[in-house]
């Protein structure tokens, strides 16, 4: 199998590349094909490549269009990409060979160990990355970018994704297997991956460094349950038209009004937005058997179950990374999303399920409860600060579940613990290890039955 080898260099550790480019040709077999990309600032010095190196120059300030330099200038079917600062341990490149050609037709990637070094220590710490399915990868990353890459998959893909900072590697995985391909873990020689002073993934942690970047290579989805409510459906369309969304957003509504002229209002807007915010998707579902109930009773078991069931039939078909809930009357600001998003997945206290906003409930109390008490445990505002904090259950009216949690999660109800729809989902949630948070900072305003509640 036909494996060429992409070496990107910025300039700014020259010291590093002789070394790197010598633990390429000592690897057996040699690649197919070997390039070595100099991404050079300006005044940095460009080194020529050894003989039977293809090379390639550029000002082009950003590794993932380097690297895409260097896809350019090969053929292989298979690259291997490499950055000028690591040293390939012997053995890697004929492992990574025979992983390949066990590769089943739909693999896009194979992926390796990880062993870090700390240059400025001395220490060395082996991460044994997991056998990640699709869900298991939105969870946490393992792929790097000295992965092998089939070719087909990247050009379907684009290539290389510019302007994720340090989770480059970590997008174009998430593209790649969006679009159907696989990502295998094979055994053998780890990636070794110097760590020193001045390297970019310095920035980067396995646990919640420089999320702002993360947040944009996931896929949103917006779901929306709307019940025909003229009064705030202005400033539900106002935050979906201003909201700050990731690169690749959808939007899902669920129409229970029972009202022609409110649906015909609903297929304009979502039209509107699919078009002036380039979402991927727009889905409608209307179901107009509305609730029949006291709809101002917010205790109201039937009206509760009712909700539960909308979201029941609409959450397990919805397949992007994130879930962002919004009710019509709860009206977060316009980086609410974003906000929210930078505190969700993988942290040193554990993987977060969902994080909310914060919003008035009534008599100084937000619409969130302690752990172990429910809603009968309250959370008031004087508790919380800038930053999320750890809770037993959240309302869904400004909310954003990881999808990788929501999996083969039904949607459950348990009105007897006194739960609706959401809360029953916490609970759920947390008894599988997940964390809830309460976004302090993220404060959205609250519009109840025509009762303006701020904080």
């Amino acid at each position: 199998m036909r494996i060429a080898v992409v070496v990107t260099a910025d300039g700014r550790n020259p010291g590093w590349l002789p070394a790197a480019l010598r633990s390429v040709d000592d690897q057996y077999p040699r690649p197919a094909e070997r390039c070595l990309v100099v991404d050079a600032p300006d005044g940095a010095a460009a080194p020529d490549p050894p003989g039977g190196w293809t090379g390639r120059r550029g000002r082009w300030g950003d590794p993932a269009a380097a690297r895409n330099e260097g896809m350019a200038a090969t053929r292989a079917p298979w690259v291997v990409f490499w950055d000028g600062d690591n040293v390939m341990p012997a053995g890697f490149l004929a492992a990574v060979t025979e992983a390949v050609k066990q590769a089943g037709p739909d693999v896009g990637i194979v992926y390796s160990d990880i062993e870090y070094v700390d240059e400025n220590l001395g220490n060395a710490f082996l991460w044994r990355v997991p056998d990640c399915d699709y869900w298991g990868l939105r969870e946490d990353n393992c792929v790097d970018t000295a992965s092998a890459w089939r070719r087909e998959a990247l050009e379907l893909c684009g290539g290389w994704p510019c302007g994720f900072g340090a989770f480059e590697d970590y997008a174009l995985a998430l593209e790649l297997t969006r679009r159907g391909w696989r990502a295998r873990r094979r055994d053998g020689p780890p990636i070794v991956m110097r760590q020193h002073d001045g390297r970019r993934t310095q920035a980067r942690t396995r646990d919640g460094g420089r999320l702002a970047d993360l947040w944009q290579a996931r896929t949103l989805a917006i779901v929306s349950l709307l019940a025909g409510r003229a009064s705030t459906y202005e400033r539900w369309e106002k935050f979906l038209a201003t909201a700050e969304l990731p690169r690749h957003a959808s939007l899902y509504v669920v129409d229970n009004s029972g009202d022609a002229a409110f649906t015909r209002r609903v297929h304009q807007t979502a039209e509107e937005l699919g078009g002036a915010r380039l979402l991927d998707h727009v889905s409608i579902s209307v179901q107009p058997q509305r609730f029949a109930g006291n709809e101002h009773e917010p205790f109201a078991a039937d009206r509760h179950r009712h909700v539960a069931a909308l979201y029941a039939g609409l959450l397990p078909r919805v397949g992007e990374d994130l879930v962002f809930t919004l009710e019509d009357d709860v009206e977060p600001p316009p980086d609410a999303i974003r906000r929210l998003a930078e505190h969700i997945g993988r942290h040193p206290s554990g993987s977060c399920a969902a994080v909310a906003g914060a919003y008035d409930f009534a008599d100084g109390k937000l619409c969130a409860g302690r752990a172990g008490g429910g809603w009968g445990s309250p959370v008031y505002w004087h508790e919380v600060s800038d930053e999320p904090i750890d809770v037993g259950c959240v309302g869904g009216g400004c909310t954003l579940w990881a999808n990788w949690a929501l999996s083969g999660q039904p949607v459950p109800f348990r009105w007897n613990e006194g739960l609706g729809w959401d809360g029953s989902l916490c609970h759920a949630l947390r008894r599988r290890g997940y964390g809830i948070r309460v976004h302090g900072g993220v404060r959205c305003t609250h519009h109840v039955h025509g009762v303006l509640r701020t904080a």
